[in-house]
């Protein structure tokens, strides 16, 4: 193992394949999200309006009570942001339990955390020149000083669009929520990187989880929901602003691998961690906005017509 790996060999080979693959395969589903629009919406309604849906609607009018309800029933289409939210809660409590069994199985050292070390060794065995280039670009995106740029040139242009505050709190939040739970994760952990033999570049710190795949997960995403909410109205723009968050994050988590700088499973928890937090912040700033616009004055209907 004291033998070093190197950058690969020249050529196209098994994860060069891959990772083109992968790629295609995401341009391919966002293509075809993009041109599907209404039968997606159409579903969404169905589900809307499914038995049990308003059954859960029905408890939540109950528990709100009165004052609660008539504040929500201003809201546009009330009843579906209401299951809106609670779709997204459910998705962030599962989220959260995927990264707890993650980091269950590292102190354990079983379950995923058993593929760490085969997989680092089949990935460094199997690198091809180009690819390395590559991702040696791509993974610096996934750094401090990126991420906040793009936070801050997100926030920037929502800010200039809508002239609204509520995008600057939420950039601050999420930025830098995010830094300290991956400071606060990787000092309770503790957890080594791979042997220094893997690395094709110079990493310090702690392993688990991995800040790039963590912070790309969490900012690409409330980026990417900044802009579709206050920014882009078109449903293709959206489709496109989402696929490049998501493809991002899913590229710059694999790069942290395949430069022989993290696991397998400091990638899965990383991309959990961040997407946990980005829900949070997505939650919380869906409802905050939605109240602050149902309590902004209405227009008259005398006003309007004039």
């Amino acid at each position: 193992m004291g033998q070093p790996y190197g950058p690969g060999t020249p050529g196209f080979g098994a994860v060069s394949a891959g990772i083109l693959v992968s790629l295609a395969l995401l341009a391919a589903v966002a293509i075809w999200v993009a041109r599907h629009e209404r039968l997606l919406r159409l579903l969404w309604a169905r589900v809307c309006g499914a038995a049990v849906v308003a059954r859960v609607v029905a408890w939540a009018r109950e528990r709100v009570g009165a004052r609660g309800w008539a504040l929500a029933h201003r809201l546009p289409a009330y009843e579906v942001a209401g299951i809106a939210l609670l779709v997204g809660s459910a998705v962030v409590v599962a989220l959260a339990a995927g990264f707890t069994e993650v980091l269950e199985d590292v102190l354990k050292g079983d379950g995923i955390a058993g593929i760490d070390q085969p997989a680092t060794g089949w990935v460094a065995t199997h690198r091809d020149v180009w690819l390395t280039a590559a991702l040696r670009v791509v993974t610096e995106v996934g750094g401090a000083v990126p991420l906040a740029a793009l936070a801050l040139l997100t926030c920037a242009a929502v800010v200039w669009r809508c002239r609204s505050w509520p995008p600057v709190a939420l950039a601050l939040v999420g930025v830098s929520g995010i830094a300290l739970v991956i400071v606060t994760a990787k000092a309770l952990v503790i957890r080594d990187r791979p042997h220094i033999s893997f690395a094709v570049i110079a990493e310090d710190g702690y392993s688990f989880p991995s800040g790039h795949a963590t912070g790309t997960a969490a900012i690409g995403l409330l980026c990417a929901w900044m802009l579709s909410r206050w920014l882009i109205a078109s449903w293709t723009g959206r489709v496109i602003v989402w696929a490049i968050a998501i493809g991002l994050a899913a590229v710059i988590g694999f790069s942290r691998v395949y430069l022989g700088v993290h696991y397998v499973s400091d990638v899965v928890a990383g991309w959990l961690l961040g997407m946990t937090w980005a829900g949070i912040v997505m939650l919380v700033g869906s409802w905050w906005d939605d109240t602050r616009r149902a309590r902004a004055p209405q227009p008259h209907s005398n006003d309007a017509m004039a």
